[in-house]
C-alpha cells in the first residue's frame, strides 16, 4: 500500500546518514553505530523507498506508522518522522522488526535479491 502525500526530507546540515562507499553501510561513529546511505544516493530513489514502504505500528498508536522500513540494492532502511508523519528521513538499519522482516524477505525475492539481503542481515556491526 503506497504512502499518498508523504515527502522524503533530507534535513538542513543533516550529514550523518551521508556516506563515502558506493555501497550502504553501518558505521561506529563516535561511540554509536551510524546508517549511511551510498555516496550519491538519489534524492528520486529516497522518495520512492517512503512512497512504497512497510509500515512497522507501536501498539499504543495504531494510527501512525512509528518507522517505515524498505529494502533497496543489498541494503535495509529505516524512516523516522520527526513532524507527525508529513516527511520522513531514512537511512540503512539492521535488525528490522520480524513481521517487517518477513515482508522485505518477501520484496528481495521479488527483485532476486534474497541473498544479497541475507548478506546484509547477516553483517557483524
Amino acid at each position: 500500500m503506497p504512502f499518498i502525500g508523504i515527502r522524503y526530507d533530507k534535513g538542513e546540515n543533516r550529514r550523518k546518514h551521508n556516506g563515502t562507499s558506493s555501497q550502504a553501510e553501518i558505521v561506529y561513529e563516535y561511540g554509536h553505530w551510524v546508517g549511511k546511505c551510498p555516496r550519491g544516493f538519489s534524492f528520486d530513489i529516497a522518495q520512492s523507498l517512503i512512497e512504497d514502504a512497510i509500515p512497522e505500528y507501536r501498539p499504543r498508536q495504531q494510527d501512525s506508522p512509528f518507522r517505515l522500513w524498505n529494502y533497496y540494492d543489498g541494503a535495509v532502511y529505516a524512516a523516522r518522522t520527526s513532524d507527525g508523519g508529513s516527511t520522513w528521513h531514512g537511512y540503512p538499519q539492521r535488525d528490522p522488526p520480524r513481521n517487517v522482516l518477513r515482508e522485505l524477505e518477501k520484496r528481495a525475492d521479488e527483485q532476486g535479491q534474497k541473498s544479497e539481503l541475507k548478506k546484509w542481515l547477516n553483517q557483524k556491526h
